[in-house]
């Protein structure tokens, strides 16, 4: 029987080659530097706007330069060889920094040699200088060059986070008095600090409290001003770069790389309600730093998705990239416990549709697959008993969501029914946000691709474990969060490919975006549901807002068919009508107040860092 063969190019149809790589540098433009230099007077204003010392904010970022991405980026240009754009090279590099300094500093902590963690920069410098093949890497000699408009997006990007949690997070955590949820991480960073990982269970997700005291080590920061401050903006600034580059090796296009990465950042449930919604409806995106361990496993997950892409693709970029990825997953097994597991789920469901397509199992998936499962055995030895309080209760979180809709105590009983409903509910809202990962079924052969099974796959065992797992504190969420990202990129490279093939023009595409912001902010405008709901108000009221909202858009999609318009383009307009019923909508609901039509009290706004998302649109 023969191999499988490689996975096809990542983006059969993309118009733009993925890689634009050159011999020789190009000149250097002064106008290039230009985002760069926008991001880091950004950065610099809003940390020492929210009270960073100059002295504290100059030794953190000559550590995060030559302690962690510097040497990441050499060995970035030894084992993946493949060409990058300079932000991509320093985002690549920074995460593996982040990998590489974790995995030195806990064994340099259990022997009682904190500072040993600097052996990792030092060591390479060494290496490269005294190794004649290695040095030439010092110099960048193959680049890809990167259209400026596309820099200035990624920097606006990195701005705009920059700002949302300079407005939220810093501005609701003060250094000097730490509020009472920064103190367990505070605690965790002085346990790790102090006695190393011996000194008893950290919990799931730990190893970003390892990179705050490695940190505070070297630099002498304090650990509240790493994690209330400083830590977040290296992270975001590469996370923002690292899903970038994913969405354009999964669409192919630059355009839509945007486009995903805006709907991932800024992903949230299109709630139809006003109030502070809960559960299934209270979505957060990847970067929420209220969660550090959300945002550092988001991170070392990313250019794992960009390795696999590149790994999968018809020109491997070597087996040092191999190398790379084992180190990152290493990592991540304790950063972030859900991504493993999803990771894990995304591979089998590529080996399994490979397999079935070829009648021979992929090499280098089966490989990925083997390393994931070797990280997840011991990732589970890694948490021990931490892994007990998550079990097997299904509908616990649709039960949490129907309290906290509802206005019932915690403690009430749900009827089943109920909890079907929110479930439902739920499972709604997410068909509307991704609804473009529909444009795909009609193209078997795209639908088919390992990067979209691989998306699905993830995106189908977040959902299982929201449905299926209960936890505490309802943790089980976090897995259906971790998986957004890349469902978002599956629904617009969906939406892509079914508007290309319909020939949608620019105007008409635009009304059809408009027709369903405008739905859906009408139907909220109308029925003006408040949640939790009033004392005396049935339970259909919940229900009412989402079925008017199905109902406009089966009568959208009938007027089109009714006038004449071939199926291709019905399909491709009606998605994005929903599409755009999702979170567009639900920004603007937030963004625009709402004055009911009936005489309601107006909920009590929340105060900035408490709601992630559009979620609380009063």
């Amino acid at each position: 029987m023969a191999e499988a063969p490689p996975f096809p190019r990542t983006a059969p149809l993309a118009a733009e080659p993925l890689t634009e790589g050159s011999a020789a540098p190009p000149p250097l433009r002064p106008a290039g530097w230009l985002p760069a230099l926008a991001v880091t007077g950004c950065v610099g204003a809003v940390l020492g706007y929210h009270g960073v010392a100059f002295a504290d904010l100059a030794v953190f970022t000559v550590y995060a330069g030559l302690g962690l991405t510097l040497p990441g980026v050499l060995w970035v240009r030894v084992l993946y060889r493949r060409p990058h754009t300079l932000p991509e090279e320093l985002a690549l590099g920074l995460a593996l920094g982040y990998a590489a300094e974790i995995l030195c500093y806990l064994p340099a902590r259990a022997t009682g040699m904190p500072l040993l963690v600097a052996a990792w920069p030092m060591g390479t410098y060494a290496i490269f200088a005294a190794v004649p093949r290695l040095r030439a890497h010092c110099r960048r000699t193959r680049r890809a060059r990167a259209p400026l408009w596309w820099s200035w997006c990624l920097a606006l990007g990195v701005i705009c986070l920059t700002l949302w949690i300079g407005t939220g997070y810093f501005a609701d955590h003060p250094v000097a008095l730490p509020p009472a949820a920064a103190l367990p991480h505070l605690d965790m960073v002085a346990r790790l600090m102090s006695h190393g990982p011996d000194g008893g269970p950290f919990g799931h997700d730990w190893f970003v409290h390892a990179h705050l005291a490695a940190a505070s080590w070297i630099t002498g920061v304090a650990p509240s001003v790493l994690l209330l401050r400083l830590a977040a903006p290296p992270m975001l600034a590469a996370l923002v770069v690292l899903l970038a580059m994913a969405g354009r090796r999964f669409t192919g296009s630059r355009r839509q790389a945007l486009a995903a990465l805006a709907a991932a950042v800024f992903v949230a449930a299109p709630v139809l309600y006003t109030g502070d919604a809960a559960g299934v409806l209270a979505w957060t995106p990847p970067q929420e730093w209220a969660t550090p361990a959300q945002t550092f496993g988001a991170l070392l997950f990313a250019p794992l998705v960009v390795l696999l892409l590149d790994l999968f693709g018809d020109r491997p970029p070597g087996r040092g990239a191999w190398l790379v990825f084992a180190v990152l997953l290493a990592a991540l097994a304790g950063a972030k416990a859900v991504y493993v597991p999803l990771l894990a789920a995304g591979l089998l469901a590529v080996v399994v549709v490979e397999t079935v397509k070829w009648l021979a199992p992929p090499r280098r998936a089966v490989a990925a697959l083997g390393l994931t499962a070797c990280a997840l055995a011991a990732q589970a030895a890694l948490l021990g008993d931490a892994w007990q309080e998550t079990a097997v209760r299904p509908l616990e979180f649709a039960r949490a969501s129907w309290a906290g809709l509802t206005g019932a105590a915690d403690t009430a009983e749900a009827p089943m029914a109920s909890l079907a409903g929110v479930a439902a509910l739920g499972l709604l809202c997410g068909a509307i946000t991704w609804s473009g990962v529909l444009g795909l079924v009609r193209r078997p052969r795209l639908l088919g691709r390992p990067p979209v099974v691989l998306a699905l796959g993830m995106g189908a065992a977040g959902l299982g474990a929201v449905l299926l797992l209960g936890d505490p504190y309802l943790a089980q969420g976090d897995y259906l969060q971790a998986a957004c990202p890349y469902l978002a990129m599956a629904a617009v490279h969906g939406l892509g490919c079914v508007a290309r093939r319909a020939h949608v023009t620019f105007p008409a595409g635009l009304c059809a975006v408009l027709a369903g912001v405008a739905a859906a902010c009408a139907v909220r405008w109308v029925f003006a549901v408040h949640v939790p709901l009033r004392p005396g108000a049935g339970e259909l009221a919940l229900y009412l807002p989402y079925l008017t909202l199905a109902g406009v858009v089966l009568a959208a999609g009938a007027l089109l068919a009714a006038t004449g318009q071939p199926r291709a383009r019905v399909l491709a307009l009606t998605l994005l009508l929903v599409t755009a019923a999702g979170t567009p909508a639900a920004w603007l609901g937030r963004a625009l107040p709402v004055a009911s039509p009936a005489v309601t009290a107006p909920a009590q706004p929340a105060g900035p860092g408490e709601v992630s998302g559009p979620a609380a649109g009063t």
